[in-house]
């Protein structure tokens, strides 16, 4: 968890009476907390490889009424294997995460033709398209982390493909949604 505690002063003002002025009065000293991450428990449902290292997990809220997605990088979190959260399912655990909104990109074309293949996009209310100059997809990927592409200032992290990294330079139309990405950072068994 990344957080940083700071004193700062809090200072209270009075409306002088004379000159309509808001003056200072008294300086408060006060503790604050600046922290990135979200901190959460729930019970672990389902682990769902998403190719090594990603796992994507489904943890229920109860109280809460709710079941939410979130992904985790096996590197990234020592101690945490993949047959670790399986043996969690069902029990409660408790995690920290970020948060944030993302691109999802669904389908990149090419003079009308697909990119990505022949499958078909189940466009919904919240769909997208933006046509400009692909950038970024000089090569094909070639770990098992996506890069980042993007089109006309609209960044996308993927596999680059080799039919990508042919049209990249080019003018694309890309079909995507904004998508938030829940990434853990830390996450425990609750006893």
């Amino acid at each position: 968890m990344k957080f940083i505690t700071t004193t700062a002063l809090l200072l209270s003002l009075t409306l002088s009476a004379k000159s309509n002025a808001l003056l200072p009065t008294q300086l408060i000293p006060c503790n604050v907390q600046i922290d990135d991450e979200l901190q959460e428990k729930g019970i672990l449902r389902l682990v769902e490889d998403s190719g090594y290292p990603f796992v994507v997990l489904s943890v229920e809220f109860p109280e809460r009424k709710f079941t939410e997605s979130f992904t985790i990088n096996l590197e990234e979190i020592k101690g945490v294997k993949m047959e670790t959260l399986n043996k969690w399912i069902g029990k409660y655990v408790a995690f920290s995460y970020t948060s944030e909104l993302v691109n999802d990109l669904f389908d990149l074309k090419l003079k009308g033709k697909s990119l990505l293949g022949d499958e078909k996009i189940e466009v919904g209310p919240d769909t997208k398209t933006i046509t400009g100059v692909l950038k970024g997809a000089k090569q094909a990927t070639a770990g098992d982390v996506p890069d980042m592409i993007s089109v006309n200032g609209i960044t996308f992290e993927f596999f680059i493909t080799p039919e990508m990294v042919k049209a990249n330079g080019q003018t694309v139309t890309a079909t995507y949604e904004e998508a938030t990405e829940n990434t853990i950072t830390k996450i425990r068994l609750l006893k």
